[in-house]
């Protein structure tokens, strides 16, 4: 497909630009040249924009973003999350958009509430925009509902991990099955509760709620000492398949699994996914922190010519129903047709070769629904958002530029111990001051005292 010219203009007389947007997915669609023709006619006349997309597959994208950014290589727009956005932001490869949103992003403002800004703040400063979704954390004990109902399990009231056990203990006797299928991250749902304050490990984090912002080893904290020592338990009783700590991929089916999202997944995913009805029970607050929102971002180029015809694209994709639905579900009449379904107009999907991945590009909140969701799941999600407890760390960005070296290492201690300490192989009592030794030896004193330090320095400024 011909690019149309600088020189363009649209139906209202104004300028064409062309920008070039890079994202995730699953590669480049098939039908990508006459999906684009579409888009670019609505966009040219909407807002007088040419776009250009490169949608690298999963397997290629670190290392095909890294060129891109370290090279400085032409593009507008770029998909990101909380790994790299705040280093690149040192780099100066963002332009800072703070000043523009109020006016530009009128209509994106009004959808999303002033928290999720904060959110992705540096220094006070705003350079990315998030696709408001599910963008706080919601988790959910998924169960059987075979099981539930066989064995009258009062799952209900099964919300901790220490809790579980004696049913746990029950099934397996039962079934000969493990009722703990894992793979080797165990169940790392527990430390949802600890703001990693962009450190990027679990072993180091603020719990959510502590107004004091004490910056802890976690693996010490009462909470997560005492739900590793129950994996141990369950490991030794064979509750945890005894392969966990080397498995890379889970199996389709579990008795019960911990999950995050919404309630109606358990009909619309959770249960479809493994062939099983399931019932489904909150686990915990939902909450928001800045990794939560920071999941899906998109950032425009320190060197676009066109940094505010960015934003009303990306205002536009957010905003318009139309123009979202070509995002998330491809080429009308190609990839999904709109029915009417007793009154509603809904997407029916013609085929799953749409290979863009929808949380990457805007909102959830926008999305025509498919003609399968009986339930208002965007409803639902919008809700617990709205609800969520915000993390007392939410805003806050840890300089790591004088640990960085402490804090790489520390990881990678943290990494040789992950999978057996999580698939309960290990004794915490045996382990975790093993893994302290070593921490402390590879500098991670010198990373909690920076933390900490920056830690109080926020929280008496607010």
């Amino acid at each position: 497909m011909k690019k149309k010219k600088e020189t363009a203009k649209n139906a209202n007389g104004d300028e064409v630009v062309n920008l070039k947007w890079v994202i995730i997915g699953n590669g480049m669609p098939e039908n990508y040249d006459s999906w684009i023709g579409k888009v670019n006619d609505y966009i040219g006349e909407k807002i007088g924009v040419n776009l250009e997309m490169e949608v690298i597959p999963w397997g290629d994208w670190d290392d095909r973003r890294n060129i891109i950014i370290s090279t400085n290589e032409p593009y507008d727009i770029i998909f990101g999350n909380g790994n790299n956005y705040t280093a690149d932001i040192k780099l100066g490869a963002y332009v800072d958009i703070t000043d523009m949103i109020p006016e530009i992003m009128k209509e994106f403002n009004e959808l999303m509430p002033e928290k999720y800004w904060d959110a992705v703040k540096v220094d006070d400063r705003i350079y990315g925009v998030p696709a408001y979704k599910d963008s706080s954390i919601s988790n959910y004990a998924v169960w059987d509902k075979e099981l539930v109902d066989e064995y009258n399990i009062d799952y209900k009231n099964l919300t901790t991990v220490e809790s579980l056990t004696p049913t746990f203990e029950m099934l397996k006797k039962e079934k000969n099955d493990y009722p703990v299928y894992v793979k080797n991250d165990g169940v790392y749902s527990i430390f949802d509760v600890y703001d990693q304050l962009g450190a990027g490990t679990q072993i180091l984090g603020v719990r959510y709620d502590d107004e004091k912002g004490k910056v802890c080893f976690t693996l010490e904290e009462p909470d997560i000492y005492a739900a590793l020592e129950t994996f141990h338990d369950w490991s030794k009783k064979g509750i945890i398949n005894p392969d966990a700590a080397t498995l890379t991929e889970a199996r389709v089916y579990n008795m019960w699994r911990i999950a995050q999202g919404w309630e109606s997944a358990g009909e619309t995913a959770w249960g479809p996914d493994m062939g099983k009805e399931v019932v489904v029970q909150k686990w915990g607050d939902t909450i928001l922190s800045n990794e939560t929102v920071r999941g899906s971002m998109n950032m425009i180029s320190a060197n676009s010519k066109y940094p505010e015809k960015c934003l009303e694209l990306l205002n536009l994709v957010n905003t318009d129903t139309t123009l979202r639905d070509m995002f998330y579900y491809g080429e009308e009449g190609v990839n999904f047709e709109y029915v009417d379904v007793d009154g509603q107009k809904k997407v029916h999907k013609i085929n799953t070769d749409w290979s863009m991945a929808g949380y990457t590009q805007g909102t959830f909140f926008t999305v025509t629904p498919e003609d399968t969701v009986t339930t208002d799941q965007w409803g639902e999600i919008k809700a617990l958002n709205e609800a969520a407890v915000p993390s007392v760390m939410l805003g806050f960005n840890f300089d790591t530029t004088e640990v960085d070296s402490q804090l790489a290492n520390c990881r990678e201690v943290w990494l040789r111990y992950k999978s057996e300490v999580m698939a309960g192989v290990n004794d915490p009592a045996e382990v975790v001051p093993q893994i302290k030794k070593e921490l402390m030896a590879a500098g991670f004193q010198d990373v909690m005292d920076a933390a900490q330090a920056q830690v109080d320095e926020f929280l008496a400024s607010k």
